[in-house]
């Protein structure tokens, strides 16, 4: 009688191997954003850096009483927004500004979360074959990087035009396209 099922065996226990492997893999991470320190050394009474800025943005704004000391600074040109804050301002927006949210980093993750599954899968397939998964890795984060920076110019953003004011001012109604600084702060970083 012809079974089309047969057991193959080699006789090897690899269990512990792959979960070597498995293990060492779960305590990588790729993450993108504009990392802590990336900018300058911290010092008292310096203006809050491009990682402070996004953090604010994802997490709340200043209390009152902190804007009202901040306010002022900033309009006088004593101290500036950092790449960091900037962001936290477009993905949440201001009102005292007349900002609406344009976030960046979340929805363009989001919006290209297939493609970066398919390099993930690479990641782990490299690893379980035995490879250096790190190439790999750096390969997803620079994918991270790309679709937040090519996020500022995606018609799928949904960002609001930028007002009659502002674009008179800059000459454009493409939001967050002027200089191009915020958008060459966002990066990767691999850890673990």
């Amino acid at each position: 009688m012809f079974n089309a099922f047969s057991k193959v065996t080699t006789g090897i226990d690899k269990t512990g191997e792959l979960n070597k492997i498995l293990e060492g893999l779960a305590k990588k991470q790729v993450y993108v954003g504009i990392p802590e320190g990336s900018e300058r050394p911290e010092e008292p009474g310096q203006p809050i850096d491009n990682a402070q800025l996004l953090y604010i943005h994802s997490n709340g704004i200043r209390q009152k009483a902190m804007r009202d000391e901040m306010n002022p600074k900033v309009e006088s040109g004593e101290m500036s927004y950092s790449k960091a804050y900037q962001m936290w301002l477009q993905t949440h927006g201001s009102p005292l500004w007349r900002s609406p949210p344009r976030p960046v980093i979340e929805p363009a993750i989001e919006h290209n979360k297939e493609a970066i599954a398919k390099q993930l899968k690479k990641v782990s397939e490299v690893a379980l074959d035995g490879g250096d998964p790190e190439v790999e890795l750096h390969k997803a984060g620079m994918m991270g990087q790309n679709f937040a920076r090519g996020w500022f110019t995606d018609p799928n953003n949904g960002w609001p035009p930028n007002s009659p004011i502002t674009e008179e001012r800059k000459g454009s109604d493409k939001p967050l396209i002027d200089k191009g600084e915020l958008r060459k702060a966002i990066t990767y970083v691999v850890k673990g």
